[in-house]
């Protein structure tokens, strides 16, 4: 017998005692009972005595929230990457921090999942005129690459990280810029810059409490501006001709340095030859004087006779001669002394010449010095 049937007892009513030999509770009635309950949120069915079932309206609702929730949510299970964190907000508030895995949070809007990626290289460039401590203006333009390191801080303590780090890019290298002239800017200092930039930037960062680690600043230019770009070029260019010609008497003095030093090698070598020669020839006829002194000290007649006849032969063998025969007499013998004394000239000494066409040459002046001795013979 149904419960809402008229001729029910009280122990049929589902709301009283139930008798012993009650069957299961009719569903469709529990439906309706909490229909009339809630009528006025989810409708009403009729009056209080209608009969007839009426549409669940709670249960459709809840099994609608849990089809949402499976749908778009997977039921709270989420997946977590190795590269990744998963931070799970709770009403809005920090709750913890996921790892890598399989994880799982309340239906939203009592909980929520941020996932961030920590290994990802993100970049922010920068554009801007600053001045330099010679009062000069110089473009500069910057980016940098930085990764999270702290998932939570990266969400919470920064509204706009790429802002954030923008701004405070620009500020550092403000500072270093403000400190230098345009030539460390534009030239030499561009290493520094972007190694003295990250560092500043890093710290600022760490003040924040941002969560983030700058890995790389580049100086991606450094220009002037437009009004005076053509006179840097010039001394731009001006500059690297300088180095230019530098180069070039640097390779000119290593190539022009070897040859010199072994020009002068040669030299010293060649002069010390001729040392050891002139000190030789020296050490020779000095030998040779002496022993023609023992000789000439023995026999002082023959050696004076030997003497004039090497000088005359060696006269007579380095000239012209000419021969003639008369008859009736002796040969005769003519030297053309004019025109020996004529050629030496035009080749250089004649006082040479002279010397050695001299009867008493042949005697190389150590004759002369016999005849001041007194022991001298007179000329054939």
């Amino acid at each position: 017998m149904p419960w809402n049937s008229p001729q029910g007892s009280k122990d049929d009513d589902p709301w009283g005692q139930k008798s012993s030999n009650q069957g299961p509770p009719d569903l469709d009635e529990v439906f309706r009972k909490l229909g009339k309950k809630f009528g006025g949120i989810f409708g009403s069915g009729g009056s209080r005595g209608s009969e007839g079932p009426k549409k669940p309206y709670l249960w459709l609702a809840l099994i609608a929230v849990i089809a949402i929730w499976g749908v778009y949510d997977r039921f709270g299970f989420y997946t977590v990457q190795q590269a990744e964190r998963g931070v799970e907000l709770r009403f809005g508030k920090y709750s913890q921090t996921t790892t890598a895995g399989l994880n799982w949070h309340l239906p939203f809007p009592i909980e929520r999942v941020e996932i961030v990626n920590i290994d990802e290289v993100r970049e922010v460039t920068n554009k801007t005129s600053m001045l330099t401590q010679d009062e000069n203006i110089v473009e500069v333009a910057l980016e940098a690459q930085y990764k999270i390191k702290n998932a939570e801080d990266y969400l919470f303590n920064l509204r706009d990280p790429d802002m954030t780090v923008k701004d405070a890019m620009e500020s550092a290298v403000r500072e270093i810029v403000g400190k230098s002239t345009i030539d460390f800017v534009l030239f030499e200092g561009r290493g520094q810059i972007s190694s003295v930039t990250r560092e500043l930037l890093q710290g600022i960062m760490d003040e924040y409490g941002s969560g983030i680690y700058i890995q790389k600043v580049n100086l991606e230019k450094s220009l002037p501006p437009d009004p005076v770009k053509a006179a840097f070029s010039d001394a731009i260019k001006s500059r690297e001709d300088y180095d230019r010609y530098i180069k070039e008497a640097e390779a000119y003095a290593n190539s022009i340095l070897p040859q010199a030093r072994g020009e002068a090698a040669r030299l010293l070598q060649e002069a010390d030859a001729y040392r050891d020669r002139v000190i030789a020839n020296s050490e020779g006829e000095a030998k040779r004087f002496l022993k023609l002194l023992g000789e000439y000290e023995k026999a002082p007649e023959v050696t004076r006779e030997r003497l004039y006849l090497e000088a005359v032969e060696s006269v007579y063998a380095n000239s012209n001669k000419l021969l003639m025969d008369v008859e009736g007499g002796n040969n005769l013998i003519y030297l053309p002394l004019d025109q020996l004394v004529r050629q030496r000239s035009m080749m250089g000494d004649p006082s040479i010449v002279q010397d050695r066409l001299s009867p008493e040459v042949g005697m190389n002046n150590s004759q002369s010095g016999l005849n001041r001795s007194g022991r001298g013979r007179g000329t054939r």
